[in-house]
């Protein structure tokens, strides 16, 4: 049977692990909201890509990350004393996170992760060569033809391997 001394650094070690939960998770989801929202306006819209941002927002997420950042904001939160620092930390967390707002870095960075070159589908006795691939989700690809400058949708699976 747990000693009442024992049970209190039970629940101190509880409340810690809870702490770092909620707040890592409040602060990730404050920092990937405004990222991904940065590259939906300055990546997919500018390209004309016809998805809604719930779609794309669960779509491309890493989940690994989600870890490292809880992790990380939660942490944070718990350091004693450090008000000022706590705050520099989230405020250059944001600044870094609205990067992608800025038109040409959401351009770079949404080219970056989803954007492929050299891409060739086949339709029946057709092949197009030397697409670029902007953005693939939920079974369709979203193209650029050289010498046209509308986004194509296509399907994923009529893609050549």
């Amino acid at each position: 049977m747990a000693s009442p001394q024992n049970r209190k650094g039970e629940d101190s070690m509880m409340n810690r692990l809870l702490t770092i939960f909620f707040f890592g998770t409040l602060f990730w989801m404050a920092f990937d909201f405004i990222f991904y929202a940065g590259l939906m306006v300055n990546y997919i819209e500018a390209h004309g890509i016809p998805i809604f941002f719930n779609e794309f927002f669960t779509d491309t997420q890493y989940w690994w990350l989600w870890i490292i950042g809880i992790s990380l904001y939660g942490t944070i939160f718990l350091v004693k004393n450090k008000t000022r620092e706590k705050i520099l930390f989230f405020l250059l967390s944001c600044m870094l996170a609205a990067i992608p707002w800025i038109p040409d870095f959401g351009e770079q960075i949404g080219r970056a992760i989803f954007s492929k070159e050299n891409v060739a589908y086949r339709f029946d006795n057709v092949l197009v060569k030397n697409a670029t691939l902007l953005y693939s989700g939920r079974g369709y690809d979203y193209v650029v033809i050289p010498g046209n400058d509308r986004t194509l949708r296509y399907l994923s699976s009529k893609r050549v391997k």
